[in-house]
C-alpha cells in the first residue's frame, strides 16, 4: 500500500469518523410553513440520539387568515425509535378548535393505536406521517399523526434537484407520496427533510428549513 493510499484512507475514515460524530449530536430543525406565498406558521423537529435510541420532539403552530380560511392549528409529538424502528409515539393536537390525542406502541407483532380513548391496532409496516425522516417512503401504510386515520399509498422518486437552504444550493432526491394522502417530499444525502409541500383547502402548503 503506497503512502499515498494509506493517506487517502486515513482522510475518508477521518471524514467519516466526523460525520457519524455530528449525527450523534442533538439537532433542532426548524421550518418555515408558507400558505401559498404567505408565512403562517412553524415546525421545529428536535432530534436527540442517546446510543440505539433517538428520540425526537415535534412541534408546530400554524394560524391561517387568507381570504375567507380563517384556521389554526397547534401540534406537539414525541417519538422514541430504537435501532431505526419506531417504538413509540404520542400526540396531543388542536385541530383548529378540536382535539385529538394519539398514542402508537410498538408490540410482538405490530403497534397497538390508542386515538382519543379508542384502542386499535396497526401492522408493522405502518408509520406515523412523520415526515422528517425517509423512512415514510417505505411504509405501505401511513397514519394521520393527529386522529390516526390509516392511509394507504405508494412512494416514487421524481428527480434529483437543486434546493436553496440557508442562503447555499444543496443536491436534492425530490419523493412523491400518493395515494390515500399526497406529499411532495426533499431529502438531501444525509436524509435530512428539506422541504414538504401539499394541498389543503386549494392552496399550496410548503414546509421550508431555515
Amino acid at each position: 500500500m503506497t503512502h499515498a493510499l494509506r493517506a487517502a484512507l486515513a482522510a475518508a475514515g477521518l471524514l467519516l469518523s466526523t460525520a457519524a460524530a455530528q449525527a450523534a449530536e442533538p439537532r433542532t430543525l426548524t421550518y418555515r410553513i408558507l400558505m401559498g406565498d404567505d408565512p403562517v406558521g412553524s415546525e421545529t423537529v428536535r432530534l436527540e440520539p442517546q446510543g440505539e435510541v433517538t428520540k425526537v420532539a415535534v412541534t408546530a403552530s400554524t394560524r391561517v387568515k387568507v381570504l375567507f380560511i380563517n384556521f389554526r392549528y397547534d401540534h406537539k409529538r414525541e417519538e422514541v425509535w430504537k435501532g431505526g424502528t419506531l417504538d413509540s409515539m404520542s400526540a396531543q393536537t388542536d385541530d383548529d378548535g378540536t382535539p385529538h390525542a394519539i398514542r402508537m406502541m410498538r408490540t410482538g407483532g405490530g403497534y397497538s393505536v390508542t386515538v382519543d380513548g379508542k384502542a386499535g391496532q396497526a401492522g408493522a409496516d405502518t408509520l406515523p406521517l412523520t415526515l422528517w425522516t425517509p423512512e415514510v417512503l417505505k411504509r405501505p401504510t401511513l397514519l394521520s399523526v393527529i386522529d390516526g386515520k390509516p392511509y394507504r399509498v405508494r412512494s416514487d422518486l421524481v428527480s434529483t434537484e437543486t434546493l436553496t437552504v440557508g442562503g447555499r444550493a444543496v443536491p436534492a432526491q425530490h419523493h412523491r407520496i400518493s395515494g390515500d394522502v399526497e406529499r411532495d417530499l426533499w431529502f438531501d444525502a444525509q436524509g435530512t427533510l428539506l422541504k414538504t409541500r401539499f394541498k389543503r383547502s386549494g392552496y399550496d402548503v410548503t414546509y421550508i428549513l431555515d
